[in-house]
């Protein structure tokens, strides 16, 4: 009898699942998938470059898996653990031997009077960007010369505050933090970025409190009030201060859930049969909010349920996701970072800290050495250092004796410490689409003779456009053609 596997939702992680389960090619195994959005999984990373128009749906929808009955628009509703059964909104009942819960993470919205309606939803003039529905929804509200407020200085808010401004609108972040990327970014990195976004027209307001929103006669949006009397006078807010677990058809099924469904290592819930991966899931080490750990939680789920119906023996993969490299994908402001800093610097053992900041320049760069390797990096306004940092960051090569080196030798020509080419084979060199170095030699290798032919089999230099020359390099060498074949468009990389 077939293994049934059901999948709810249909996000990234739940579309890197299916296909990390497909290639271990297990026979007799039946995969339903119920995604309650309307449309085929998406990249959600690139949602704000619908706003100004670098892409549309069928840029951003992933490929279909051949097989997998993958049904959009249905919303699970019930489990029943007794009968291994998962009811849906129209009814449907879907039986299973094994249950993914993928389900995702929602907004969250401030608690401020005047953000919702009489019905607690969100007013017409205020919105998240977490969905192909949502990014619909800004285009149409926020047309040219529209004032836009977005609230949240974290990634996406200045993802999508740049996007927006791309697109004409006047836009505003509000954030409580002294610095934007407060997470993730140290507060000077912060304060180079913010200038940044200022050039860029931008207008950033750091340790803001909102004490209200002022509407007109009719209820249309007028102003945001902060608490030191300020008013902020817009036509539309943006909401990106985080996201919470979907955890309600969880816990009405009583899994034991905190801030996310608990899983373990092999993200398994309290019930052996149902596991849970991507941002519904919380780890040992919480609720990441991160693709990449979704993606790893995806792998081991795979692999796993591989060895239980298909006994199949091959190298276990495990939870042990770190920082990994995390990138603004902002036209004309260039932030990455990757790795960690040691809490104190002059720590005993701790590992040894480098950076120069230029204001005027809108430089920032930050290093972290440990054993002879860079462990922690952070470089604002410098691609090419960027790009060389993400290098030897990732293939783990010696750096040199002097780390110093890091920081002044891009600046002087000098040659990369490391290049694309010395990168193992599992290293990802697309990080929006998670294409490894192997993948982009297997497509050269099946007959893929140009970048924009490998960018059509594996989907590399189709995101953020981040990997291009990494992209242009490794298939240049690979002996297809050269970078020429790419063109820059309005600051996004798209095949020729």
């Amino acid at each position: 009898m077939s293994h049934r596997i059901v999948v709810v939702g249909h996000g990234m992680v739940a579309h890197r699942f299916v296909a990390e389960l497909l290639a271990h090619g297990l026979p007799d195994v039946t995969l339903t998938v119920l995604g309650d959005e309307p449309e085929a999984a998406y990249n959600r990373i690139l949602l704000p470059d619908v706003l100004p128009g670098h892409l549309d749906l069928a840029g951003l929808t992933l490929p279909a898996h051949p097989g997998v009955d993958a049904r959009a628009g249905v919303r699970a509703t019930a489990i029943d653990r007794g009968r291994r059964v998962v009811t849906d909104d129209a009814g449907g009942e879907h039986p299973f031997d094994t249950l993914v819960l993928a389900t995702g993470a929602a907004p969250v919205f401030p608690t401020i009077e005047g953000l919702r309606d009489s019905a607690g939803q969100p007013m017409p003039d205020v919105t998240a960007l977490r969905s192909w529905a949502d990014a619909q929804h800004i285009r149409a509200a926020a047309a040219e010369g529209a004032r836009v407020v977005v609230l949240g200085g974290g990634l996406l808010g200045i993802e999508a505050a740049v996007a927006l401004r791309r697109a004409g609108c006047a836009v505003t972040v509000i954030h409580r933090g002294g610095a934007p990327l407060d997470r993730q970014f140290d507060a000077l990195s912060g304060r180079v970025v913010a200038a940044s976004l200022a050039d860029h027209g931008v207008a950033v307001l750091t340790d803001c409190r909102i004490a209200g929103i002022e509407r007109r006669w009719n209820h249309a949006l007028k102003s945001i009030r902060l608490t030191d009397d300020r008013r902020i006078e817009a036509d539309l807010i943006v909401v990106a201060i985080g996201v919470e677990p979907r955890i309600e058809l969880a816990a009405r099924a009583e899994l034991a859930v905190r801030r996310g469904v608990l899983v373990d290592d092999l993200c398994r819930t309290d019930d052996p049969d149902i596991h849970a991966i991507g941002d519904c899931a919380q780890t040992g080490r919480g609720c990441q909010g991160l693709v990449g750990p979704g993606w790893e939680q995806a792998r081991v789920v795979a692999h796993h349920l591989a060895e239980k119906i298909g006994g199949r023996a091959r190298p276990r993969p495990t939870l042990g996701f770190d920082a990994g490299v995390v990138r603004l994908k902002a036209d004309g402001v260039d932030a990455v970072t990757m790795g960690a800093f040691p809490a104190d610097e002059f720590g005993l053992g701790a590992p040894r800290v480098l950076g120069f900041v230029d204001a005027a320049g809108r430089r920032r760069v930050r290093i972290a050495v440990a054993d002879g390797v860079l462990v922690g990096a952070t470089c604002v306004g410098d691609p090419q250092i960027a790009a060389d940092l993400t290098v030897a960051f990732d293939s783990r090569m010696p750096v040199p004796a002097d780390p110093a080196a890091l920081l002044a030798r891009p600046l002087a020509g000098a040659a990369p410490a490391a290049s694309v080419l010395d990168l193992p084979d599992e290293a990802v060199i697309c990080r929006c689409n998670a294409v490894p170095k192997q993948a982009i030699a297997a497509a050269v290798g099946g007959g893929a003779a140009s970048v924009p032919e490998v960018a059509e089999v594996t989907r590399a230099t189709t995101g953020c456009g981040s990997c291009t020359n990494d992209v242009c390099r490794l298939v240049e060498a690979l002996g297809a053609a050269p970078s020429a074949l790419v063109t820059e468009k309005e600051g996004a990389f798209a095949v020729a």
